[in-house]
């Protein structure tokens, strides 16, 4: 993992997504379970193809950056509100639990698992993570396709956080 800006970052996810490789993201907060340094948020970008991993340690939480890339990952249509039918009962426990952090103004986070993502234990299928802080429990839906609209239901409601 080579440790990088937030400038850089940006920079080269948005080489790597012009040159139409496979990529993706996450944001780490210090209490994450993924996240190897708890003083710090960490923002994470692996370039799946060429198995490269680079990451920014920050006590800034960078959400305009991880809405400008999950925007470019997804399409600008992943922070557009719209009623979607969700029948995954994990997902539903999960968007009831962002909606009450949200309105106690407690920060959250989830994570989408890509297939071939570092964290993902379950290799070649589709994870989407939600760490409860409340329970102290891990809420996860596994899937075999992309899950576009629960990450959509989800990725509204995390950019609507207080900063």
């Amino acid at each position: 993992m080579e440790e990088i800006s937030i400038k850089e970052l940006i920079s080269i996810a948005k080489q790597i997504h012009t040159s139409g490789k496979r990529w993706h993201f996450h944001m780490l907060t210090p209490d994450c379970m993924y996240n190897k340094n708890k003083d710090k948020q960490a923002f994470i970008l692996e370039n799946e193809i060429d198995d490269e991993v680079f990451v920014v340690y920050s006590d800034k939480r960078y959400m305009k950056e991880g809405k400008e890339l999950v925007q470019l990952l997804h399409g600008d249509k992943i922070v557009e509100e719209k009623e979607l039918e969700i029948t995954d009962k994990n997902i539903k426990i999960i968007l009831e639990k962002a909606k009450s952090f949200n309105k106690q103004n407690i920060h959250w986070h989830h994570h989408m698992l890509f297939p071939d993502c570092i964290f993902n234990k379950n290799k070649g299928k589709w994870t989407i993570v939600f760490e409860d802080t409340e329970e102290n429990k891990i809420i996860e839906s596994v899937t075999n396709d992309e899950p576009t609209d629960n990450l959509r239901a989800i990725e509204v409601l995390y950019y609507k956080q207080k900063k």
